[in-house]
């Protein structure tokens, strides 16, 4: 991987009148860049430093590249394996059907279900289905008179739950049914929590050693209100970038794309609920704008080359 990095630090030079600007990242990463204006030496100086610094991160850049995945496959892996999801079945009278998903937390899981006149059935399973695990049903009266609760085994097989009117007729039926595994919801909320999580924590690691090395550098520099417009970082890092980066950015993005693409089919293959939409929207989009942008670097870098040639 020799080269991976190499004339990446002249992406953040851009030559003016009395020597060149250069665009540095805001200290604390998210903000406005800090711009300097700089004379040869200093150029070099601070070209140097950042070589350096690119040489030095390296080993850590490789060994992130294999923990970041096992440490979020991992910590999905516990998350999934030690969570439990409680299905609701509900049938009324005519058929009509209602299903929702509700976790089992570590105190288990409660509700409520509607029945007729104004009258409800509270439930609690205990936790996941299995040896000592209860369902509690209590029913509530349209007056708000609780009756006595009936407390069963809460097995794989699930509890059923039927509703009847003041005449004793069935209107409703519920079924709850426990499983291993979290709802799709928070199995994707805690996979992207937990992956935005450790990748800031990356980033952030990177930018603070690499801060701590530049800025004793920029200390006391003039700064400068030209810059280095977002179209013009493009052309210029098109043109220093080298292809094995390319190429690395690449494999990545379409790795993210191609996850996206299956993720949103089997969303409507399987008819999933509408409420789990926004939590494969947004990689999808990520993954889009990530491969758009890459597209264009590729476009650029094959002008410059034809212009060159």
């Amino acid at each position: 991987m020799a080269g991976l990095y190499d004339g990446l630090e002249e992406v953040a030079f851009k030559r003016t009148e009395g020597g060149y600007v250069f665009q540095a990242n805001n200290r604390f990463l998210i903000g406005p860049r800090r711009r300097f204006l700089v004379n040869e030496a200093q150029k070099a100086d601070i070209a140097a430093c950042m070589r350096e610094t690119l040489r030095r991160i390296k080993p850590f850049v490789f060994v992130m590249m294999a923990a970041l995945p096992a440490a979020i496959g991992g910590l999905i892996y516990w998350f999934v394996v030690t969570s439990a999801t409680l299905t609701v079945i509900v049938v009324d009278s005519g058929g009509k059907t209602e299903i929702h998903d509700q976790a089992i937390g570590r105190h288990g899981a409660t509700g409520t279900l509607a029945g007729a006149d104004g009258s409800s059935v509270a439930y609690r399973v205990s936790g996941p289905p299995g040896a000592g695990a209860t369902a509690a049903i209590t029913a509530i009266t349209a007056s708000g008179k609780v009756g006595a609760t009936s407390v069963v085994p809460f097995d794989a097989a699930g509890t059923t739950v039927n509703m009847a009117d003041a005449k004793k007729r069935l209107v409703r039926c519920a079924k709850l049914i426990g499983r291993s595994g979290p709802t799709r919801s928070a199995a994707a909320l805690f996979a992207a929590g937990v992956t935005l999580g450790l990748l800031g924590l990356y980033i952030a690691a990177i930018h603070i050693y690499s801060m701590a090395r530049l800025n004793p550098l920029l200390a006391g520099l003039p700064r400068t209100n030209e810059r280095i417009g977002m179209r013009e970082g493009f052309d210029r890092f098109a043109a220093k970038v080298s292809i094995k980066l390319l190429a690395v950015m690449g494999f990545g993005a379409a790795a993210m794309l191609i996850g996206s693409v299956i993720n949103m089919a089997e969303f409507f293959v399987m008819h999933r609920p509408l409420d789990q939409l926004p939590y494969l929207l947004v990689p999808a989009v990520a993954s889009l704008i990530v491969g758009a942008q890459i597209a264009y670097l590729v476009v650029l870098r094959l002008r410059q080359r034809r212009h060159g040639a």
